[in-house]
C-alpha cells in the first residue's frame, strides 16, 4: 500500500493511493475466487464420481505454486462411447470459453447415427508440448489405455488465400502417391515454397494426412477436426465467457446429458421408421436392416449412384 504524505504549515494530510489500494485488494479478491472456484469445481467432480459409483475418471495436474494447470475428466458415458465408437478421435484447443481463457479440449469422435460424440474433456493452462503430453497420456488411460486407430487433430493455418485451390486439389484430388507427388512438386515450385518451414514440416507427415496415403486407413469420413469445431459450437450454448469452473462443469455436463439425448432419439427412428427405397434390391433391403437410419442413407446415396455405371468385360 503506497502512503503519500503531504504536510501543510503544520497541518499533517495523510493520504491513500486509494486506485492502488482497490487494484490490490481486487487482485487479492480475484486470486482467492479463482482458487475457491476451482475447488468448487473439483469437488463438484468428485460427488459426481461418488453419486455413478467411480466410474468417473479424473486426473488434475498442479504447477510448482499447487495451482491447477491441467485437468481431464471422463464421464461413464463418454468411456462406453469410446469403447463402441473410438475407432477415431478428433481434438483442437481452439475453444477458450470459460472465465480463465483456458484451452477446453473435448475429445470427440462419431457414432453410429453420424452425429459428433464426447469421449472426455479437458482443461489446460498452456499449449507446451510437454502439456499436451499429459493430457493425451493422462486420456489414453482414463480409456483403458485402448488408443484409437486414427487421431484427427488440426495444424496452423499459415498459408495466403491465394495459393489455398492449388493446394486443395494437390491435397485432395490426388488419387495416388505418384501423382500427389508430382503435383505437390510443382505446387511448392509454382509458389516458391521451397524454404517454408510449417510447409516442410507437414509434408514429413503426409502418410498420416495425405488421402492418397490414408485411403487405408479408417476415417469415418473424417478429414479435418471439424468435428471438434462443431462440438465447440455446440457448447457455446452451454458455456460464456464469464463462466467460472464449477459452472463449466456443471454445464458441460448438461451438454453431455443432451448429445446422448439426441442418440436416443435417433435409435427411436432407426428402430421404428421404415426407410424409402429407390432401387429395391436385395442389397437395399439387407442394408436397411443392418445400418442407422443416417448410415443407410448414405449407404443408398452410394449404391444409387453405382447404378448408373455399366460394366464391360475387358477384353
Amino acid at each position: 500500500m503506497n502512503v503519500i504524505g503531504n504536510i501543510h504549515g503544520g497541518n499533517d494530510k495523510v493520504g491513500f493511493n486509494f486506485q492502488h489500494v482497490r487494484n490490490v485488494l481486487k487482485d487479492e479478491r480475484k486470486e482467492r475466487f479463482e482458487i475457491s472456484d476451482a475447488q468448487a469445481g473439483l469437488d463438484l467432480l468428485h460427488r459426481l464420481n461418488e453419486e455413478s459409483g467411480s466410474k468417473y475418471f479424473i486426473r488434475t495436474e498442479v504447477d510448482e505454486e499447487n495451482q491447477l494447470k491441467c485437468l481431464v475428466w471422463i464421464d461413464p458415458r463418454c468411456i462406453m462411447a469410446y469403447q463402441n465408437f473410438g475407432d477415431v478421435m478428433a481434438f483442437d484447443t481452439t475453444y477458450r470459453t470459460n472465465r480463465y481463457a483456458m484451452p477446453f479440449v473435448p475429445f470427440t469422435g462419431v457414432n453410429h447415427h453420424y452425429q459428433s460424440v464426447i469421449f472426455g474433456f479437458a482443461l489446460m493452462m498452456d499449449e507446451h508440448a510437454s502439456t499436451f503430453e499429459w493430457i493425451l497420456r493422462t486420456w489414453l488411460e482414463g480409456v483403458g489405455n485402448n488408443p484409437p486407430l486414427t487421431i484427427i487433430t488440426d495444424q496452423d493455418q499459415a498459408m495466403a488465400s491465394a495459393i489455398v485451390t492449388d493446394f486443395n486439389h494437390c491435397i485432395y484430388k490426388s488419387l495416388t502417391e505418384c501423382i500427389f507427388e508430382a503435383r505437390w512438386a510443382s505446387f511448392v515450385e509454382k509458389y516458391h515454397l521451397q524454404e517454408h518451414k510449417w510447409l516442410n514440416e507437414l509434408y514429413e507427415l503426409k502418410r498420416k494426412w495425405i488421402l492418397a496415403y490414408t485411403r487405408n486407413t479408417f476415417s469415418a469420413f473424417q478429414n479435418s477436426t471439424s468435428r471438434s469445431e462443431e462440438m465447440n459450437s455446440f457448447f457455446d450454448k452451454y458455456v460464456s465467457s464469464a463462466t467460472g469452473l464449477k459452472e463449466f462443469i456443471e454445464n458441460s455436463q448438461k451438454a453431455l446429458a443432451r448429445q446422448f439425448m439426441r442418440e436416443k432419439e435417433e435409435d427411436y427412428v432407426t428402430i421404428n421408421l421404415k426407410r424409402p427405397m429407390k432401387l429395391h434390391t436385395t442389397l437395399e433391403y439387407h442394408a436397411s436392416c443392418i445400418y442407422t437410419k443416417e448410415m443407410f442413407r448414405r449407404f443408398q446415396d452410394e449404391l444409387f449412384e453405382s447404378s448408373k455405371y455399366f460394366v464391360e468385360k475387358d477384353r
